[in-house]
């Protein structure tokens, strides 16, 4: 039985180990721009401008083209996980300690709206073979579902998520991926 333990431990360590969830921010340089479509056909483009404080900032616009609209901008870590969100009103959301969305296993974390108003979350997030699929809870019970496929550097390729309360669904797909 000591040996069939040894031996587990021993295939663990020399599984092959895909790269986690998280997403290698300090590679998408100033410039670099994640443009996504949901499945309602709206246009989301992120660009990239750069470490502001110690996090990274991505800008966001209604659409891909020059004259797509500011919508607000948000701030994450070096794994991809989203701290701040500051709409083009200026409304700033917090998340605390951060949003739990490139973080395995369990997570808890708040979210604070702008009006002050704190909101606990639970997130349980598995990775999976390309990519990640993840539950949230608030205090009521079950919120929603969703996933993730991934490329290389963790960007984004198609995201989905499914409302438990209201049923709703959106898709989103990866238009292009511009690395500066």
């Amino acid at each position: 039985m000591r040996l069939f333990f040894y031996a587990v431990l021993a295939s663990l360590g020399a599984a092959p180990v895909h790269a986690d969830i998280a997403m290698e921010t300090p590679r998408l340089a100033p410039g670099s721009l994640l443009v996504m479509q949901d499945d309602q056909g709206h246009v989301v483009s992120h660009l990239a401008r750069g470490e502001v404080e110690g996090l990274y900032r991505f800008d966001l616009y209604d659409g891909a083209t020059g004259d797509a609209l500011y919508a607000g901008r948000y701030y994450t870590d070096t794994r991809g996980e989203v701290l701040l969100s500051v709409t083009a009103q200026g409304n700033v959301t917090r998340f605390e300690p951060y949003s739990c969305a490139r973080t395995l296993g369990a997570c808890e974390y708040d979210i604070v709206h702008a009006d002050g108003r704190r909101e606990t979350r639970q997130r349980e997030t598995r990775e999976t073979e390309d990519g990640l699929a993840w539950t949230e809870w608030d205090r009521k019970g079950p919120v929603a579902i969703g996933g993730t496929t991934l490329d290389d550097l963790g960007a984004p390729r198609e995201s989905w998520r499914r409302d438990l309360r209201s049923g709703d669904r959106s898709r989103a797909i990866r238009i292009s991926l511009a690395l500066k």
